[in-house]
């Protein structure tokens, strides 16, 4: 279940008492630029009840209209809406998604051979982004400019992982090893616990 904050609650009604809205209904979507366990957020916007898309669910938390996609809904359980005065707006804090800290490269201190320092971002970056999900990733091997991955647990067989993959995993290694050109994921996903490529 979603819960709204106080604050946020006293928001909506600031805006119906304005005129920005009649009839208020709060739709929260996956942002669709970060599709990925690693990078997760969310576009929140305050909207007409009768603006509902038919593909979006209508919920009611505590007397609020919340419009989702399927697919966040999922994703949104224990989630709180919240109001951030000096940010942009409301916000969702989502417990399940546990996106990997952003680090100055200095804080990584990327050295040695090619293969130790794709290791590094593996278990301080990648793996406790996608912990929360059950997933990791395992190095099996760097030759020249390709790292070769395996990932498992909860990434293993999930229709999410070619996205973990292109919009997560290869945009922290590449940032990180700029002499990685070329990933590769080795991983049988028809053998996963739940796969999705069967």
């Amino acid at each position: 279940m979603i819960e709204i904050t106080p604050v946020a609650r006293e928001r909506i009604q600031a805006f119906v008492e304005s005129g920005v809205v009649q009839d208020p209904a709060l739709r929260i979507a996956l942002d669709s630029s970060a599709q990925s366990p690693l990078n997760r957020a969310y576009d929140i916007s305050l909207v007409e009840r009768e603006d509902r898309q038919k593909t979006e669910i209508a919920i009611n938390v505590d007397g609020i209209r919340v419009f989702l996609n399927l697919d966040t809904s999922n994703l949104l359980s224990g989630a709180t809406v919240e109001w951030v005065e000096e940010a942009s707006g409301f916000r969702v804090s989502d417990p399940k998604s546990r996106v990997a800290k952003e680090r100055p490269r200095s804080e990584l201190a990327l050295t040695g051979p090619l293969a130790d320092r794709v290791q590094r971002v593996i278990d301080d970056v990648i793996n406790p982004g996608i912990a929360s999900h059950g997933g990791f990733v395992e190095l099996v091997d760097v030759s020249e400019e390709t790292l070769y991955l395996r990932m498992g647990g909860g990434c293993q067989g999930c229709a999410a992982s070619a996205a973990t993959l292109r919009q997560g995993i290869e945009r922290m290694v590449r940032q990180e090893v700029p002499e990685i050109q070329n990933i590769v994921d080795v991983t049988d996903h028809t053998a996963g616990a739940n796969p999705y490529y069967s």
